[in-house]
């Protein structure tokens, strides 16, 4: 009687509460807005000529073990059937970190760092100058002519050191402006990375280079099927990001 009042009557319904990054303050939320207007802006006057020059980086984990999402464990049952049931898996020590770079026509690189090493300043712009640049002279030579790179990295320390905003101030990049705290308008974020570890999710690995082998693979398909539209998908967060006046977009 009390759900069909609540369901039926007051036309309520349960929802649970989103889980977000971080709590923006108001000067966060301008600034989530005022990058996404100006983005928006020059999109319009550039078009997509504009999205092909971005370049969108990341670090993430890969791990010996990444448990299904829900949907990924999700069955057609009669009812009444029984419910399957998973042990919950212990984390492992085996973890790489792994560095990828991405534009509108696939991965251009994945760069595993070397165990018991931190990405550093030092070590971001070495991987600019000793692995970035020449996959690009190989896979887009266009990018070290006249067109050159946008670069668009989060705020991360390593990201934003002075030995990194030099090298790139020599090699005239651009660094397209990334708020603080969003995650939801990172194509890294909510476009690669996911569609790298789906494949990868519910599976064990035993060593390291098992690790860098699957996210091998994963990357192979991503570039086959051309599943990696997160770089030309981004005018569409931009926008919601201005609907929302700088509150985080749902998806997170």
């Amino acid at each position: 009687m009390v759900l069909h009042i609540l369901k039926e009557c007051l036309h309520m319904r349960k929802i649970a509460s989103r889980w977000v990054p971080h709590s923006l303050t108001e000067i966060q939320k301008w600034q989530q807005y005022e990058s996404a207007r100006m983005h928006l802006e020059r999109y319009k006057k550039k078009e997509d000529a504009f999205l092909h020059c971005i370049i969108a980086l990341d670090e993430a984990w890969g791990r010996a073990y990444e448990p299904e999402m829900k949907w990924q464990s999700n069955e057609r049952r009669h009812y009444g059937s029984p419910r399957e049931t998973k042990v919950r898996q212990n984390p492992s020590n085996a973890k790489v970190m792994v560095i990828f770079a991405y534009d509108s026509a696939g991965v251009i690189l994945t760069h595993a760092v070397p165990q018991h090493t931190t990405v550093t300043g030092q070590y971001y712009a070495d991987f600019f100058e000793h692995h970035l640049r020449c996959a690009l002279r190989k896979k887009r030579p266009h990018f070290l002519g006249e067109n050159t790179p946008i670069i668009l990295h989060d705020n991360a320390q390593p990201h934003v050191t002075g030995v990194v905003n030099q090298l790139l101030a020599r090699w005239q990049w651009e660094v397209l402006y990334h708020p603080p705290y969003s995650p939801d308008i990172s194509p890294c974020d909510f476009d690669l990375i996911l569609k790298v570890k789906e494949p990868l999710r519910g599976r064990r690995f035993k060593t390291i280079p098992d690790i860098i082998d699957a996210v091998g693979r994963a990357i192979w398909t991503i570039n086959k099927t051309g599943a990696a539209k997160g770089i030309m998908r981004l005018p569409h967060p931009w926008e919601r990001v201005l609907h929302n006046v700088g509150e985080y977009i749902k998806g997170l």
